[in-house]
Order: C-alpha cells, then sequence, then structure tokens
C-alpha cells in the first residue's frame, strides 16, 4: 500500500476503533476462568526469569526460586542442583552468566497448568549472543519444565528440569 492510500483509510480506521472504544461489551483477555489471576502470576514469573537472564541479575533470579527448589539437568553428572546454594552456583556457571545474551521465547509453546498452590510449566529459550552487534547469533536453545508452587502468595519454580531445545520446532516438546 502506498502511503497517500494509507492516508485516505485513516478516516475509516478512526470510526471503527472509535466504535470498539464506544461498545457496551468489554473486551475479554485471552486467558479466563478460575485460574487466569494465576495464570497471569505465572507469565509474570516467567518474564522476569528471562529479565534476569538477558541482564544477568542473579539476585533477581533467585528470588524466583523455592529456597529449596531444584534443577535438574539430563546429563549432567551434578545435577539435580537441589537448594538454594547450589542452584545459584549452577546458574552463575551457565553461558547467561558468562556471556551476555538476550533471552528470547516463543510465546506460543509456553504451557502452564495450575492446580491449587502448584502448576506445570513449560517454556522454551533461544539466546541470542551479541545481540546489540550485526554479528548476533543464536547461542543456544534450551527448555525449562517441572512444577511451579505458590508460597506465600508468590509463585516460585520449584521441581525444575532443563535441557537442549534442539532441533527447533514449532510442535515439539522437549519435556516430558
Amino acid at each position: 500500500m502506498e502511503r497517500r492510500n494509507f492516508c485516505k483509510g485513516l478516516p475509516g480506521m478512526a470510526l471503527g476503533l472509535g466504535g470498539l472504544a464506544a461498545s457496551r461489551k468489554p473486551l475479554l483477555a485471552q486467558v479466563t476462568g478460575p485460574d487466569s489471576t494465576q495464570v497471569a502470576e505465572i507469565y509474570q514469573l516467567q518474564a522476569a526469569f528471562h529479565l534476569a537472564k538477558s541482564t544477568q541479575n542473579i539476585d533477581l533470579l533467585m528470588s524466583l526460586w523455592d529456597p529449596n527448589g531444584s534443577l535438574t539437568i539430563p546429563g549432567d553428572p551434578n545435577s539435580p542442583y537441589v537448594g538454594f546454594d547450589r542452584l545459584r552456583a549452577y546458574l552463575l556457571s551457565t553461558g547467561s552468566f558468562t556471556h551476555l545474551r538476550f533471552s528470547l521465547v516463543p510465546s506460543f509453546k509456553i504451557q502452564i497448568d495450575v492446580h491449587g498452590d502448584e502448576a506445570f510449566f513449560y517454556e522454551e529459550c533461544h539466546d541470542v549472543s551479541n545481540f546489540d552487534l550485526p554479528t548476533r547469533f543464536i547461542a543456544a536453545d534450551s527448555f525449562l519444565a517441572g512444577y511451579l508452587r505458590k508460597i506465600g502468595g508468590k509463585w516460585v519454580f520449584s521441581n525444575m528440569f532443563g535441557g537442549a531445545s534442539s532441533p527447533l520446532s514449532v510442535d515439539h516438546y522437549y519435556f516430558p
């Protein structure tokens, strides 16, 4: 579409948007139902996880874990990492903390299944190295999956599993 034709369509778009705004029926969120608040809180947990990785903020990252939580990495002879101190030491040794990376998530692959104060969670993460340079590249593809717990009104990672999510796929899940 040419710019001059685009501008001709603006009055119609404005009328359409005005009609939406004036509608008496409220627009609903995509996540509805009795667990929608819990799911929204888990999405906030997931977003904070990737912010912590991207900014190398280990204190923020550790605030998202159950102090007695565990992380199992298949094939890692030191795994599982159980408890705050072991989790912290392991996470500080990962690529996100040894190299500056930008952590991206395909949101359509996130799975959340809430059952009271526990939830199953699955996500994939694709870390971009040199993200602020033309030489940027995908440095790692991984998944994080397992069980979250709500402790003191806050969702935290509890009994988690992680590993490679390679080859990339739009419909393959790497856990369980």
